[in-house]
């Protein structure tokens, strides 16, 4: 089947799109659309002179790398080493199903539907595989302030505040600005606000100290059921825009009051 430029360019651009739209989600993290729509019209252009310029060293595997690096790094940042690998083995499910659609004499509208309704089916079942508990949502009442988010249970998360007791979530820098006072740098601990303390955490890359607070309020919500949780709260910086669950979270029931039982 004969396929002009313009469609081939749209195939392996919408391709590309969904590859860096599903490592996203598999790698649990923030998707940029913008920077994803830049990303995937780079790796379109990549496409066509791939298999239409008469450069053979353009169809090797070590451009074809390179492309898919250049092509996570903008789309991803420095997340960039974490997603590479979730953005190859999209790549290459969705460019064979293509391959095979269009080997057949699938049209290129047969050939982007199909990929969709794969990708579509890959992005509902990791959902479900994923988040076996089902959606959280979290909101966060501080001084009059407020702040709401995506949440997940992290049971890699065993963090307890040394002054209260409680289990510790973890809130990324972007969201926890929200109750930062103005001057106060959440990297900098010497602006530490008052009212606020220390927590220290470890992790894989060694041990940090992060500014922790304990909220007025936290309401948790799953589907239809609400929950109102006691726990502290840590600033980190990590970029995803959500919140990380502590497991000790869900490890106690009281009467409508958690630490929280989902």
């Amino acid at each position: 089947m004969r396929v002009y430029g313009e469609a081939f360019f749209f195939i392996i651009f919408w391709m590309d799109f969904l590859c860096l739209l599903l490592a996203a989600r598999l790698g649990r993290s923030r998707f940029h659309f913008g920077k994803a729509l830049i990303s995937a019209g780079l790796g379109g252009v990549y496409g066509v002179l791939a298999w239409t310029a008469s450069f053979p060293f353009l169809r090797g595997v070590p451009a074809l790398l390179l492309s898919c690096l250049l092509m996570c790094r903008i789309a991803f940042g420095k997340r960039c080493p974490r997603l590479f690998p979730l953005v190859l083995a999209s790549g290459w499910l969705l460019s064979g199903l293509s391959n095979f659609v269009m080997e057949r004499g699938g049209s290129p509208g047969l050939v982007i539907l199909i990929d969709s309704g794969a990708a579509l089916a890959l992005l509902l079942l990791t959902q479900r595989i994923g988040d076996p508990g089902g959606s959280f949502s979290i909101k966060l009442v501080y001084r009059g302030k407020s702040a709401e988010a995506r949440a997940m249970r992290d049971t890699g998360n065993l963090l307890s505040d040394a002054v209260s007791g409680l289990p510790v979530i973890v809130l990324s820098e972007r969201l926890g600005q929200a109750f930062l006072p103005p001057g106060t740098n959440a990297k900098d601990l010497c602006t530490l606000p008052p009212g606020w303390r220390l927590v220290r955490v470890k992790t894989a890359a060694g041990v940090k100290t992060l500014m922790c607070f304990t909220p007025d309020q936290i309401i948790l919500r799953q589907g239809t059921r609400v929950f109102h949780a006691e726990a502290a709260v840590a600033v980190a910086d990590f970029e995803e825009d959500r919140a990380l669950l502590p497991d000790s979270l869900f490890s106690e029931q009281r009467e409508g009051m958690c630490h929280a039982v989902l």
